[in-house]
């Protein structure tokens, strides 16, 4: 009896360790696919960051106020951005600060194609008012009842101040520059120059008024642009968001007041003017056909993006900024830039109906 209770002991005993060493290889075999899983998983979140870059600034802002107007090439750039990505730079002060965010493929095409349809003709709509991005003043690009250059009256480098009328020799005090194919849509805080000095300080402009369809159409689009504004740059989208609201001059629920529409059109070297200095500019290109080029460049840190259909750039549009050559690929192309942002001045009208 004793012999076969020894003989079960040893028999449990030997089950309950080859049990006990199957649970602890599991376990152990458990905790190395979790490992392996979490790696796998980290290594997949890693390999799906955007990519961040520093830049700094190559020219003095001097040297880049004497560029004004001026155009830059490919070769001027040691890097042109395709893909997703950050870029930041130090300021004098030691502060981090955000140049750009690019977002690849973010707008579906129902509403790029929609704001193809609907804006693409405003944009063709050419004005003489777009100052040092319209480049240095040339002639043969300058309204046909202002192009001879005894006409022009307190000319600088990129604009004249007035212009003598070939019709009636009276001098015409408009104030005038290359003209380029670019309109505005939304809301503007300057009189209509056409109606005089006792035009209100803000309008609403032609396209919004007269348009209404398009306007309507275009809308889910803007509110789109501005959903990424809001993700990528969440602190001046709050501050340009409030600010925009304290006036009925102001785009739907959006922190914007006014979107520029340009066709086909290179800007030259220039610094927006006019917008909220704490906002953000907000870039989004629509396409038809093919064409190189077009990158949008800021020169002074020699760094280029190359935004193409349904993208998305946030930027700062008070740094030099400007376009690359655009070169057809395709017998008709269209290139839209559609730029958002909200206009300074428009606080001014808080209080004041739609006009």
């Amino acid at each position: 009896m004793v012999n076969r209770s020894r003989k079960r002991c040893k028999k449990y005993a030997g089950k309950t360790l080859n049990s006990n060493l199957r649970r602890i290889n599991t376990n152990n075999l458990s905790k190395i696919r979790s490992r392996l899983y979490s790696k796998r998983h980290s290594n997949k979140r890693h390999s799906n960051k955007v990519k961040q870059i520093f830049v700094e600034k190559k020219f003095d802002d001097d040297y880049m106020k004497s560029k004004e107007g001026e155009y830059f090439e490919n070769k001027d750039y040691d890097m042109i951005i395709k893909d997703n990505c950050d870029v930041y730079y130090y300021d004098e002060n030691g502060n981090k600060q955000t140049l750009m965010k690019f977002r690849k493929n973010v707008f579906p095409n129902k509403l790029c194609n929609i704001g193809i349809d609907c804006l693409k003709e405003a944009a063709k709509k050419t004005h003489d008012n777009r100052g040092a991005a319209a480049g240095i003043i040339d002639l043969k690009k300058m309204p046909s009842y202002a192009n001879q250059a005894d006409q022009l009256i307190g000319r600088n480098k990129f604009r004249v101040k007035a212009y003598r009328s070939r019709l009636t020799g009276k001098i015409v005090t408009n104030s005038l520059g290359n003209i380029s194919q670019s309109n505005i849509i939304g809301y503007y805080d300057k009189r209509d120059r056409n109606l005089g000095p006792t035009a209100p300080p803000c309008r609403t402009t032609a396209f919004t008024s007269q348009q209404v369809e398009k306007w309507d159409k275009v809308l889910p689009l803007l509110h789109a642009i501005d959903r990424q504004f809001k993700r990528l740059i969440p602190k001046n989208h709050k501050i340009q968001y409030n600010r925009a609201h304290e006036t009925d001059y102001v785009i739907g629920d959006t922190a914007f007041s006014t979107v520029t529409i340009n066709h086909n059109w290179r800007t030259a070297l220039h610094q927006d003017a006019g917008d909220l200095k704490e906002g953000f500019g907000n870039l989004v290109i629509l396409q038809e056909g093919d064409y190189d080029g077009g990158y949008l460049g800021f020169p002074q840190f020699k760094v280029a993006v190359d935004p193409k259909h349904g993208d998305f750039l946030a930027m700062d549009v008070h740094q030099w900024h400007c376009n690359t050559k655009i070169e057809p690929k395709s017998d008709d192309y269209t290139r839209l830039s559609i730029v958002a942002y909200l206009r300074d001045k428009m606080i001014n009208c808080k209080g004041r109906p739609l006009q």
